[in-house]
């Protein structure tokens, strides 16, 4: 178990967003709480905090960490990820990486990387690769 790949799709089941800066170009920086569940080879949840800047042309990056619990019939505990992404044409992208030392349980000495593009409804596909160290 040196290297797993996991997919599936994750589903944001809260979204609070707040505005700490607006401008008269209507652009503005704001930041975003959201919980979001997982499934396909994750069963899971997370807990996500964005820091976001909206374009005045409808356009937008982030950054972020993400606390995302994992059960897999594998492998089961807790990673943190740090986001970098973008929103263009209604479409939210990220990649992410995970912190090193942040695994617990079973996820204790796993690294790795990933992403997501949203796709409707709140929803997104996902696929993270973990290494063992």
């Amino acid at each position: 178990m040196s290297k797993i790949v996991l997919k599936g799709v994750f589903q944001i089941t809260t979204w609070n967003e707040s505005a700490y800066a607006e401008h008269h170009d209507g652009s503005k920086q704001t930041i975003a709480e959201i919980s979001q569940t997982y499934s396909g080879d994750i069963s899971g949840v997370a807990d996500i905090r964005y820091v976001m800047s909206h374009q005045q042309d409808t356009t937008a990056v982030f950054t972020g960490i993400e606390h995302l619990t994992i059960t897999t019939p594998e492998i089961a505990g807790t990673i943190v990820l740090f986001h970098n992404g973008t929103f263009t044409e209604g479409v939210a992208q990220s990649q992410f990486t995970i912190v090193e030392g942040s695994g617990t349980d079973n996820l204790l000495n796993y690294v790795g990387h990933g992403e997501f593009t949203s796709t409707e409804n709140g929803q997104a596909d996902y696929v993270i690769t973990l290494h063992l160290t």
